[in-house]
Parts: structure tokens; C-alpha cells; sequence
């Protein structure tokens, strides 16, 4: 019986091998704040993406706030999707800014350009792009183009999207800049940790003066802004310059397991299988089931023939969050409501291999078909 969980995280032997000696030095120099890891980590993670500048911080939702508060939302708009993670809701929120919450295409989960000309006003100071799943939109360059001459900031949440690109651009160097996330589960780790990329020097600069404590100089205790402690240390630097090492490897095999589920739900009829259509970071498989199909029994079954579902990228629209609801209230939002009632997220990792996804894709038939049966 095999046994195919939702998520597996496995850091191999010469990546702990490469880690633990640098962990070592660490402990041996004394230097666990603002020195040689996170810096290079920087370096390295612009070089990946192509960005000009990159900025390590605290985590992800942090990177988003920083921003936001460099393209100065503060008593302004800032428009979310609204089929996306709380974290982007409360960024803004935190940044100073009303949000607004815009509809998302269920083929793309990510807002339109009509759909954002259609919400946006006077007041709108940025537009929160998700890459949700690691898939970027096809209408990205041109909301990108709207937004630029609109004079507002396209605002890119990167956090699924390590080596998702689109046309040959990566994630986050559409708008005026992108944030990542390397949460324990994303594609590449640093267990909490975030990143900022940007072409642009000034909102760079403004992010690192941001995320410590306003400080221009690192070791100087004079404070120019109203910043505060988002660093993000060097033992964490350690890690993500060793896990983006091996970016380009994970990111392949997590492809290979989506190009996978692609060919083989074609001739299963279980609904619409999101398959991106370009090179993306494969942070999730989705499948957005048939109408006919309950989704609880779908993952019920699954878990009878020991496939763990991950279930829905996001199980509740922002606007029918609790903590959301009476601001939000009488909205309607069809597009993420149905993108949020229907996705079924299948196991995806580097880790999985050709037995196991044959088993997953088999699993997932023998359920479809007795729960048409029933």
C-alpha cells in the first residue's frame, strides 16, 4: 500500500553537509546578525531572479508590508484578491492602507486587467499581484502596463513562485517589485524568511532602512524612519543560500510531477487541471473539480487509497474570513468563491516519484468514478 503524503520536505545529505559546515563557522566567529551569509544571499537571489537589487527580511508578509510602506499606500487603496492568503489582506492593512478586495479569474487565480480597472479609483495606490501556486497570469505584462500608467504600483506576492517565469521574465519583475516567502513549506526555505526584489535602488533602499529600525548605518543607533527589527538572520542566510542552490533541481522535479498529473488527468474527467502553460515553480498541482463532484469525498477517498489531498491552496475567500466579514459584508466576488470551493491541490514535491504519482493519478480515478457511482 503505498502511503503519499501532502507535503514532504527532505534536505538531502550534501545540502546539510554544506550547511552544517557553515553553521559551524557561525558558531566558531560569533556572527549571527547583519554579516556575510545574508548579504550574498541577497546577491544571489538577484542574480537568480535578474532583479538589480534583492533585500532578505524577517518573512514574507513582512517583505510585502516593507513595499508597501516604500511606495507610501498610507491612507490610500491598495486592491487584493480576494481568493488569496490573509497575509496579503494584512500587509497592506499594516502599511497604512484601505484595502479593496478585486474579483480573480478561476483559470489563472489572479485578478484581470478589466477586473482591476473596473474596482480601482483615484485613491488606489497599489495593486497586490499573488502568483498563486507559482502560476502567473498571461495577462501579467499587461496589467503591469495598465498599472505604470495609471501611476500605481503593481505590487507582485511572489511567495509561491520561486523560478516561476513568464516570457523569460521571473515572478516579481513585472511591477515595481516582488516579495517571497521561504516559509518552511514553500518551494525553498529558510524556515521563516522573506525576500524583496526590485529594479528599483530607492525603494531597495528604503526597504533596508525599514526592516532595521530605520537605521542607516547597520551598527549605528541613529534612527532616520520609523522602522523596525525584520532582519533576517545569518543562520537563516546559511540555509537559503544552500536551498537556492538547489532551486533549479527542486523546481525541475516538481515540473516533471505537474507535467505528470497534466498528461494523465486528460483522460480522467475530474474536472480542469490549472496546467500554467509556462516554466513555474510547480508550489502546487491544482485541479479544480468537476461541479459534479464533492470535494470532501473526493479527499475522503483519496485518503482511503493513502494519498494525503493537500485540499485547497485557499479554502475561504477573504471576504467570508471572520475577522473579515463585516467590512467585506454583502460582497460578492464569483470568481474566487468558486476558485475556493472547487480546487483540490495534489500532492507535488521533488521527492515524488513515478510509482507514487501513477498511484496518485489511479487513486484519484477510482475515486471520480465511485463517487459517480454513488
Amino acid at each position: 500500500m503505498f502511503n503519499v503524503p501532502a507535503v514532504e520536505i527532505e534536505v538531502d545529505d550534501a545540502q546539510r553537509a554544506a550547511v552544517m559546515s557553515k553553521v559551524g563557522g557561525l558558531l566558531a566567529a560569533g556572527r549571527f546578525s547583519q554579516g556575510d551569509n545574508v548579504a550574498a544571499f541577497e546577491t544571489e537571489f538577484a542574480e537568480f531572479t535578474g532583479a538589480g537589487e534583492a533585500v532578505a527580511v524577517a518573512n514574507g508578509t513582512t517583505a510585502l508590508e516593507l513595499v508597501f510602506r516604500a511606495v507610501d499606500v498610507a491612507g490610500r487603496e491598495v486592491l487584493v484578491p480576494a481568493g488569496t492568503n490573509f497575509a496579503t489582506y494584512v500587509a497592506a492593512e499594516r502599511a497604512g492602507a484601505r484595502v479593496r478586495l478585486v474579483d480573480v479569474d478561476p483559470r489563472t487565480l489572479a485578478p484581470t486587467v478589466d477586473g482591476v480597472r473596473g474596482v480601482s479609483t483615484s485613491n488606489t495606490a497599489a495593486v497586490a499581484l499573488v502568483h498563486t501556486g507559482g502560476i502567473v497570469s498571461p495577462e501579467t505584462p499587461a496589467l503591469a502596463k495598465w498599472c505604470a500608467d495609471e501611476g500605481i504600483a503593481l505590487v507582485e506576492d511572489c511567495a509561491h513562485a520561486h523560478g516561476s517565469t513568464l516570457d523569460g521574465r521571473h515572478a516579481g519583475r513585472f511591477g515595481v517589485a516582488g516579495a517571497f516567502s521561504f516559509f518552511a513549506t514553500k518551494v525553498m526555505t529558510t524556515g521563516e524568511g522573506g525576500m524583496v526584489v526590485t529594479d528599483d535602488p530607492a525603494l531597495a533602499a528604503e526597504v533596508r532602512l525599514l526592516r532595521n529600525l530605520g537605521k542607516e548605518s547597520p551598527w549605528v543607533s541613529t534612527h532616520a524612519r520609523m522602522g523596525w527589527n525584520a532582519r533576517l538572520p545569518e543562520l537563516a542566510g546559511v540555509l537559503g543560500r544552500a536551498q537556492l542552490a538547489a532551486l533549479p533541481a527542486a523546481v525541475a522535479a516538481r515540473r516533471r510531477v505537474a507535467d505528470g498529473y497534466a498528461a494523465a488527468l486528460r483522460d480522467i474527467p475530474a474536472g480542469e487541471f490549472l496546467d500554467p502553460g509556462h516554466p513555474y515553480s510547480g508550489y502546487k498541482a491544482i485541479l479544480m473539480l468537476a461541479p459534479d463532484l464533492d470535494r470532501e469525498a473526493i479527499k475522503a477517498a483519496l485518503r482511503e487509497r493513502g494519498v494525503q489531498a493537500a485540499g485547497e491552496v485557499y479554502a475561504t475567500p477573504l471576504h467570508h474570513q471572520p475577522v473579515l466579514a463585516d467590512r467585506h459584508r454583502g460582497e460578492q466576488h464569483a470568481g474566487a468563491e468558486l476558485a475556493c470551493a472547487r480546487q483540490l491541490c495534489l500532492p507535488i514535491y521533488p521527492t515524488l516519484d513515478d510509482a507514487r504519482l501513477a498511484h496518485v493519478v489511479a487513486a484519484l480515478a477510482e475515486a471520480v468514478a465511485h463517487a459517480r457511482a454513488a
